[in-house]
């Protein structure tokens, strides 16, 4: 691909009016803790995804902002509380801090069949709470000075009959 190039995605226009709300809301929104907890909820409606989380860059480290799981009632740090979880280190192995190193987002089909990444966090998050995570997506959060802000990070799309699947390639681009 050249400068210039790009790939032509195809959305609903449904979807297509979501993401202009979702461009006015945030773009009018002065409350940081409306904003983040605005991005991840309609990050997590338009992927059809159980849960999320979004991670604020600070001090070389991922800090965990706000934690969300519908299916399991989690809904953490929506107001600016702190969520009691040590940040993740800015090392490539780890999926999201891959992500914000190199600005880009990452889909991955089933965390417990990959070796791409050391999914050893949320491996054990879903031991303690019984959680099961399968399909993930990371997308940057990228500033107007081309300076990654944080990571947003979807579990478990869902198809229309509400099983488990696998992020599509398309979510990526919108």
């Amino acid at each position: 691909m050249q400068k210039g190039d790009f790939d032509v995605v195809e959305i609903t226009s449904k979807d297509f009016l979501s993401i202009l709300d979702i461009g006015i809301a945030v773009s009018g929104e002065k409350d940081r803790n409306k904003l983040l907890d605005m991005i991840i909820d309609k990050g997590m409606e338009l992927t059809k995804a159980d849960a999320g989380t979004l991670y604020i860059l600070k001090d070389d480290k991922l800090h965990f902002k706000i934690m969300k799981t519908i299916s399991q009632g989690v809904d953490k740090g929506r107001n600016g509380e702190e969520i009691d979880i040590p940040p993740v280190p800015l090392r490539e192995e780890n999926i999201c801090a891959y992500c914000a190193i190199h600005k880009k987002p990452l889909n991955i089909e089933d965390v417990y069949f990959s070796n791409e990444f050391d999914f050893s966090g949320p491996i054990k998050y879903d031991k303690l709470t019984g959680y099961c995570t399968k399909s993930m997506m990371t997308i940057p959060l990228i500033g107007l000075e081309d300076e990654a802000l944080g990571v947003l990070q979807l579990m478990n799309a869902r198809d229309e009959k509400g099983e488990v699947c696998a992020f599509g390639e398309e979510l990526e681009h919108i």
